[in-house]
């Protein structure tokens, strides 16, 4: 075992963390859409309070660790290769956009639940938690990943990359309006805000 294989395994490993956090947000987003009182949500903003604020460290050491892969490869992989661009710019996109737009809705959306008293959910807190930028954000940060991912694994020319990193974001948006669409036909009956 050498220093690639180590930088490797570190640059994987939180890819890894990084999709279970995701993978666990997720969830939580759909369980807060389908809670029938407050006190069933709490605990999922809670959980989205908690691990929200974790991806970017997590992209960070993905991008240390990526870094120190690339210095390791003494130039056979460089920081000029369309796939390791398309990648870097993706990531720093997609935690810029989750930055700016993404975690003020979801710090606005969790600490209106905290708030809110036991209870039905409210028709406010239903339309809250059914944000199209929060829900649209979410998936195409995931799914655009997901593409990098690929990208990472295939090494394909620049167009390329950029084209599976786009494709990868609309079929998040697809998915997201798709869930969200699903979610208002299913939603518990509400409350009226006090």
């Amino acid at each position: 075992m050498d220093k690639r294989d180590v930088a490797l395994f570190l640059h994987v490993g939180f890819v890894i963390i990084g999709f279970m956090l995701a993978a666990v947000l997720h969830a939580s987003l759909h369980s807060l859409v389908r809670a029938k009182s407050t006190e069933q949500a709490r605990p999922f903003a809670a959980l989205v309070h908690r691990l929200e604020p974790l991806l970017p460290i997590a992209a960070l050491f993905i991008l240390i660790f990526g870094a120190w892969l690339i210095h390791l490869d003494k130039g056979f992989v460089s920081w000029g290769d369309g796939w390791v661009l398309t990648s870097l710019i993706t990531l720093i996109a997609v935690e810029g956009l989750s930055g700016a737009l993404l975690a003020p809705r979801s710090k606005k959306l969790t600490a209106a639940i905290e708030a809110a008293p036991d209870g039905p959910m409210t028709d406010a807190l239903r339309t809250q938690s059914r944000d199209p930028m929060i829900w649209d954000l979410a998936h195409v940060g995931t799914l655009g990943l997901l593409g990098v991912v690929f990208v990472m694994v295939s090494k394909p020319s620049g167009g390329v990359a950029v084209v599976l990193v786009v494709v990868g974001a609309v079929i998040g948006v697809l998915l997201s309006r798709w869930q969200l669409a699903i979610a208002a036909k299913t939603q518990p009956a509400t409350a009226a805000a006090p």
